[in-house]
């Protein structure tokens, strides 16, 4: 079989290279079709996406814009005088790494200091439920034995 013959042979009356190329225009047909579909999809997706984002943008602006008028120094003075707040002493000032300093200095809360005697906490029920310790209950130290 040469290849003469192939370009000659017919089937039901059209050549063989006559159906072959049928074919495959009918192939590139439907995929043309079918890429020009999808990149229609996209292309909506695409431009919905861009919306969102130009949405998004006008949503931030509106945010600053109202972050800047809520930081507004007369604003907040404004408000700290409404409530009768005053101005922190630098005497109350402290760092992140002094605060626990701050804490552990800090005098005890005594009945007369203040206005009202604090709740007793669920800790400070069991400890005056348990029994006293004694000496029995912790080892003696080292030097001690």
């Amino acid at each position: 079989m040469s290849l003469s013959s192939l370009f000659d042979r017919r089937v039901r009356g059209f050549r063989v290279v006559e159906l072959v190329c049928l074919s495959l225009l009918l192939a590139l047909v439907l995929g043309v079709y079918m890429a020009k579909t999808f990149a229609g999809r996209e292309r909506a997706q695409i431009a919905d996406v861009e919306r969102q984002i130009e949405d998004e943008k006008i949503r931030v602006r509106l945010l600053k814009a109202e972050v800047a008028y809520l930081e507004q120094p007369r604003r907040i003075e404004q408000l700290a005088a409404g409530l009768h707040l005053t101005p922190i002493k630098p005497d109350h000032e402290t760092t992140e790494d002094a605060l626990i300093d701050v804490a552990r200095h800090r005098a005890p809360v005594t009945a007369s200091t203040s206005a009202a005697a604090p709740a007793p906490s669920a800790t400070d029920a069991a400890s005056a439920e348990a029994p006293d310790a004694t000496a029995d209950d912790y080892p003696a130290p080292e030097g001690q034995r």
